[in-house]
C-alpha cells in the first residue's frame, strides 16, 4: 500500500469523526440561529426617543442573530458540497473495485 493510500485511510477516519461532530453540533447551531430573545434592555438612564420600541424587530434585526443564521446557511451549503464530494469518491472507489 502506497503512502498516499495510507493517507486516504487516515482522512476517511477524520471525515467520520467530523461527521459525528457535525451530527451533534448542527442541531444546536440551528436552534441558536433560530432563537429569538425578546425582552427589555432597560438599564441606566432612560432616554426619550421618538422611536416606538419594537423588541420583536430588534431581535430579528440583531446582527449576532443574522451572523448565526448566515453561518448555518454556509454550513448547509458546505454539507451539500461535502456530500457530493464523498459520493464522487465512492463512485471512483467502486469503479476501481469493479475493474
Amino acid at each position: 500500500m502506497k503512502s498516499a493510500d495510507r493517507l486516504a485511510i487516515v482522512l476517511l477516519a477524520d471525515i467520520a469523526a467530523v461527521i459525528a461532530d457535525l451530527e451533534r453540533l448542527y442541531p444546536e447551531a440551528v436552534a441558536s440561529a433560530e432563537s429569538v430573545q425578546v425582552g427589555s434592555q432597560r438599564s441606566g438612564v432612560a432616554v426619550r426617543s421618538s422611536r416606538v420600541p419594537d423588541p420583536t424587530a430588534d431581535a430579528a434585526l440583531d446582527p449576532r442573530r443574522q451572523r448565526r443564521a448566515s453561518n448555518v446557511k454556509q454550513a448547509r451549503k458546505a454539507i451539500k458540497r461535502a456530500n457530493a464530494a464523498v459520493r464522487e469518491a465512492m463512485a471512483h472507489v467502486r469503479l476501481a473495485v469493479d475493474h
